[in-house]
């Protein structure tokens, strides 16, 4: 998308009582080339981690990923939650000696976060009330029954949240979102 087509899809979706300026949105339009935001990536992590399996077993996002239903950040999970299902499950695995071996460490895995905005976006996004709202995590981020890997599935841009704000009566208002 060229960097006007950007400018005249996040125009159309500011809703009307907003009271950014058509050149904040511009700017924001250019962020949103310029950070590549509109694309689609994987991120290369420390292990091999896939959705598919874990959910396949029956886990769900809220199993690993805490805090998404009271607070602002559904977390990546610490290598302890990882080791307490695999201090004695799948220990022959290569990636789950890998795990353990952060674990005997006493050290963090440094996973790649997929998701997030950029700064200049000034966006404030809190998962709790999204949850509550029983917004289902596929909505934002994808399919995750069918990832192997920690990717992003959907790009997020004030477009797509708008529409889902519309949708389900949630405010529109600027501050809502942006700080």
């Amino acid at each position: 998308m060229s960097d006007s087509g950007v400018y005249k899809f996040i125009r159309g979706r500011l809703p009307r009582p907003c009271a950014i300026h058509a050149s904040a949105a511009r700017a924001l339009a250019f962020l949103l080339v310029l950070t590549g935001a509109l694309s689609l990536s994987a991120a290369d992590q420390p292990i091999a981690y896939s959705h598919k399996k874990h959910i396949a077993m029956g886990l769900q996002c809220i199993d690993c990923h805490s805090m998404a239903d009271i607070g602002p950040a559904a977390t990546i999970p610490s290598v302890a939650k990882c080791m307490l299902c695999h201090a004695t499950f799948g220990t022959d695995k290569p990636e789950v000696k890998k795990i353990a071996e952060y674990a005997a460490k006493g050290r963090e895995i440094p996973w790649q976060r997929v998701y997030g905005f950029e700064k200049q976006a000034l966006v404030k996004f809190n998962h709790a009330p999204h949850v509550r709202a029983k917004v289902e995590c596929a909505t934002c981020h994808g399919d995750m029954t069918q990832a192997d890997t920690a990717q992003k599935l959907v790009n997020h841009n004030m477009g797509t949240c708008l529409t889902c704000h519309r949708q389900k009566g949630a405010s529109q208002d600027c501050a809502t979102c942006h700080y």
